[in-house]
């Protein structure tokens, strides 16, 4: 893999759990602006904890503790995101990966939740793993206070502090965070309908968004906060999350899932000649890929652009299990896949289609690039 391929918005920080973990670049930003807030507040101004004062402290401790605590509190956001990726692979869901971006994290789904529980459970289980990091820490913060430890006490007080307002923010109900798709979740059990549930959600993700940069603005202008930093902060959220949820919004009018989309399968017998194949079959059937399957069962996907390949004079000697590309993992999909992980896979795999199976192995549709309308 090339430096371009690695480094492409994204880079490739590690596998965890065979699962990609990437980090968008814009996170370094971030990542300086943290350390060098964190840094300018333990060394200028005192920290109250209650009835612990921690005085301000030297320079190097000061930027020792911006950079070891933003550290920590970004592992805190990719450990919110294994949770809920760790709870798809639970539920039968392949993860296709963790990307951390400046404004949080995104365990990205390969295929969409079968059931309302199994949203419901996959929602909250990033939650829950920061409201328990953020009691661990907390704990830390006590027995590092007991001990007098004043760095350890101000580091495990921000880690705590960060823990808890990333899951409290993230059960806001507006999609996509995670209590928007918990509300999507508790609408599609009641509904039956998951992408009508889907666009109410993100509809008030929408609403969520513009409170926040309401809320940012007048941090920024009201005379009793003038917080422009902060006030900066939340408009930057609330602009990221409006475009998220009205991309949700947007994408609930048009096809999802693999389901929504695909076409009736045109399938071809193993043992059928290629010669009855193009005298028969392609005159009614104008495609460039066509699956094989006996008695529904995929046994493999013809390709045109293979077939060119072979002389014609050997055509008449051939069947279509002869020229076929035999089933793999790179030629079917479920049919609760997503569109948005279909489309490398359709682009890649040499073919342009994707045939679509059941739960029982059976072929039910076929996907080709120019059905591809996910955004």
């Amino acid at each position: 893999m090339d430096f371009k391929t690695i480094f492409k918005k994204q880079i490739l920080v590690a596998r965890v759990y065979r699962i990609p973990v990437r980090i968008d670049y814009r996170w370094f930003i971030v990542f300086a602006m943290s350390v060098a807030l964190i840094a300018a507040n333990v060394r200028k101004y005192p920290l109250q904890l209650g009835t612990l004062r921690i005085p301000p402290t030297g320079d190097f401790l000061a930027w020792t503790l911006g950079i070891v605590t933003t550290l920590a509190l970004f592992l805190s956001v990719f450990g919110h995101e294994l949770s809920h990726a760790l709870m798809g692979r639970t539920e039968g869901i392949e993860i296709e990966e963790i990307v951390l971006h400046p404004f949080g994290g995104l365990a990205r789904l390969k295929t969409q939740p079968e059931n309302p529980k199994a949203e419901f459970r996959i929602a909250v289980a990033g939650p829950a793993a920061s409201f328990l990091f953020s009691l661990i820490a907390f704990g830390g913060m006590l027995v590092t206070a007991t001990l007098r430890f004043n760095f350890g006490t101000a580091f495990f007080f921000f880690i705590g502090a960060g823990n808890l307002l990333l899951a409290v923010f993230n059960l806001f109900p507006g999609y996509p965070l995670d209590g928007g798709r918990v509300l999507r979740a508790i609408i599609w059990k009641r509904s039956g309908n998951i992408r009508e549930a889907t666009r109410i959600a993100g509809f008030c993700g929408q609403l969520m968004s513009l409170v926040l940069i309401a809320f940012g603005i007048y941090m920024a202008v009201a005379p009793t906060f003038r917080a422009y930093f902060m006030g900066l902060w939340s408009v930057l959220v609330g602009v990221f999350l409006l475009g998220a949820a009205t991309s949700v919004v947007r994408s609930a009018r048009e096809p999802a899932t693999v389901a929504d989309a695909m076409s009736p399968p045109v399938s071809l017998e193993p043992d059928l000649p290629i010669s009855n194949f193009i005298d028969q079959v392609l005159p009614m059937h104008r495609h460039a890929s066509f699956p094989v399957a006996q008695n529904r069962r995929l046994l493999g996907i013809l390709s045109l652009e293979d077939l060119k390949k072979i002389p014609r004079e050997r055509w008449r000697n051939l069947r279509v299990r002869d020229t076929m590309r035999t089933v793999s993992s790179q030629l079917f999909v479920p049919q609760n896949a997503t569109l948005e992980s279909v489309n490398q896979l359709i682009e890649q795999n040499g073919v342009g289609a994707v045939a679509v199976v059941d739960q029982s192995g059976q072929l039910v549709g076929f996907l080709r690039r120019g059905r591809l309308r996910s955004k």
